[in-house]
């Protein structure tokens, strides 16, 4: 296949900001339910105590995302970037008007994994996409542009929610406008990418290839089946009407298969890497990660994807637990607000920070921002009478980090890489990543749920006593929730930021794996022709007149 036009035909442009404003709508949904999952719960009437079971929202959208990422690049090859795309969008959009007309909790998670499958799909189109369109020497920077889109995408996710919901305050159950608003910008991406696509694209030739479907549904179950345990886990040592169920909640039904769950997930996994070290054409190349910078790149990425879920699900858990329904979406937006702008404004940064000081020096100061921030975030929360804004210069702290921790790890991992898979390299940038957040909302869940298990253990659940009126009963009820559940619930999220604060620690231990210093390219040739070049100029000014 041709590299493409030297210079960017105007029609290309235009499919090209196409392609990222549709990147840009689905990377919102990572993240968009942050601020307003509270008000959803309410609404679907799902008991708030069973959080083990609503996380699927978020979860089963992550899951699908980070499935279809490898499959839906494969797929681009088979038949074509606009036909991929056309699938891809189509499929997000069904989604989203599944998550508007949902009416229980499993019809909305269906959705969600519906509109995830969509979103995660049109990532790597857009990315082969660019490289199709774009010559070698232009590529680096568009593939960046596309990591940085999706990037700002799930960063103001939670900011895009809550400003849908208040702007639309006065309709009932307004976070169905979240998606509904997402269907008229995708038909007029999906038309305009049509009409570019065929009539002013260049002609790209497709490749011939098999996709790798047996290792991607191995890794579709094996990721399902590992969170379904983790997201159970919380149910270990309980026991039968105390802990979370004397705040209302009710079992996991899984509880009971965690164990066989876990051996599952861990069989499934053995046999996907079995797999993929024998197939010809593996959706995850496994030989990439023998080499030492790209996996420790890849591992810290995993870790920083863990502990980033954390500010994103537990700033609006407690706004929740401490505001009026009516000002959750609000006040969540404006604590995230400073975390996840300068996030956003620090990764463009941070790709400067990491050409003059090297990926390993930018990424361990980002880490130490996060880690200090977390802590002060535990520290804040302490503080009873001003426990926000307590929290804000921790948030800015953490927001700051993550921002400075993006691009020397996504350079990293691209520059270890071959030229040849530096696209499969940028995708599992992005990838395990995800994989992290998954992972750690699972995690984190079931931690979260545990450790609220054993210190309300000895709570007795509350019931309507005999001759009871219904107006005493609830007012008695109010006033459990409000000296015991809502503070134990604080002190259990302050918690889990303590350990946030700890796995940005731990991170730092593959990032000394990777390269440090400068990049070698901004001080010298390294090509084989400016070798040879600079190597021929000394003889020459040398030779005697």
């Amino acid at each position: 296949m041709s590299d493409g036009p030297a210079s960017l035909p105007a029609a290309a442009t235009s499919g090209l900001a196409v392609a990222l404003l549709a990147v840009f709508i689905g990377a919102l949904d990572l993240t968009v339910i942050a601020t307003i999952l509270p008000r959803m719960i309410v609404d679907l009437e799902v008991n708030s105590a069973d959080v083990d079971r609503y996380i699927w929202i978020v979860n089963g959208y992550l899951l699908a995302y980070v499935v279809a990422i490898p499959i839906m690049g494969r797929v681009s090859d088979l038949i074509g970037r606009v036909s991929a795309f056309q699938i891809a969008l189509l499929v997000f959009l069904v989604g989203s008007i599944w998550c508007a007309l949902a009416d229980s909790l499993p019809a909305l998670i269906i959705g969600r994994a519906v509109q995830g499958t969509g979103g995660g799909a049109l990532l790597p189109v857009t990315m082969a996409l660019v490289a199709d369109v774009l010559p070698p020497s232009r590529r680096g920077t568009a593939l960046g542009l596309v990591g940085a889109v999706d990037t700002l995408g799930w960063v103001l996710g939670p900011i895009w929610g809550a400003t849908v919901v208040g702007v639309l305050a006065s309709q009932e159950e307004a976070w169905r406008w979240v998606f509904i608003a997402h269907v008229p910008l995708g038909v007029v991406a999906a038309a305009t990418l049509a009409y570019v696509g065929r009539r002013r694209l260049p002609r790209l030739e497709r490749h011939h290839g098999r996709l790798d479907i047996l290792g991607t549904l191995l890794l579709a179950l094996c990721l399902v089946l590992l969170n379904l345990a983790l997201s159970s886990g919380g149910e270990v040592g309980g026991t039968t009407g105390t802990g979370l169920r004397a705040l209302g909640g009710t079992s996991n039904p899984l509880a009971p298969y965690l164990l066989p769950l876990l051996m599952g997930a861990l069989l499934v996994g053995t046999i996907f890497i079995w797999w993929e070290r024998r197939t010809p054409h593996p959706v995850l190349p496994i030989e990439l990660f023998r080499r030492t910078p790209f996996s420790a790149a890849v591992a810290a990425n995993f870790i920083v994807g863990a502990a980033l879920i954390v500010a994103m699900v537990d700033v609006p858990v407690l706004v929740a637990l401490l505001v009026a329904e009516e000002r959750v979406s609000t006040s969540s937006a404006l604590l995230l607000a400073p975390f996840t702008l300068l996030m956003a404004v620090l990764s463009l940064l941070g790709g400067f920070a990491t050409a003059r000081r090297g990926e390993r020096m930018t990424a361990g100061t980002g880490l130490i921002l996060v880690t200090v921030g977390y802590a002060a975030i535990w520290i804040g929360m302490g503080q009873e009478n001003s426990r926000f804004a307590a929290m804000l210069p921790g948030l800015v702290l953490s927001g700051a980090g993550f921002g400075l921790v993006i691009a020397p790890l996504g350079t990293s991992v691209i520059n270890a890489a071959p030229a040849a898979d530096r696209g499969i390299a940028a995708a599992l940038t992005l990838v395990f990543r995800l994989l992290g957040m998954t992972v750690g909302i699972s995690t984190l869940t079931a931690v979260g749920v545990r450790r609220l298990q054993s210190l309300t253990g000895r709570l007795d659940p509350i019931v309507q006593a005999p001759g009871e009126g219904t107006a005493q009963f609830l007012a008695r009820q109010q006033q459990f929730i409000e000296e015991h559940a809502i503070p134990l619930s604080v002190q259990v999220l302050r918690e889990t930021f303590l350990a946030a604060a700890v796995l940005a620690l731990i991170a730092l231990l593959p990032v000394r794996l990777m390269r440090g210093g400068a990049p070698r390219a901004a001080t010298q040739p390294t090509t084989d022709a400016a070798k040879g070049e600079r190597d021929r100029r000394p003889r020459t000014a040398a030779r005697p007149r």
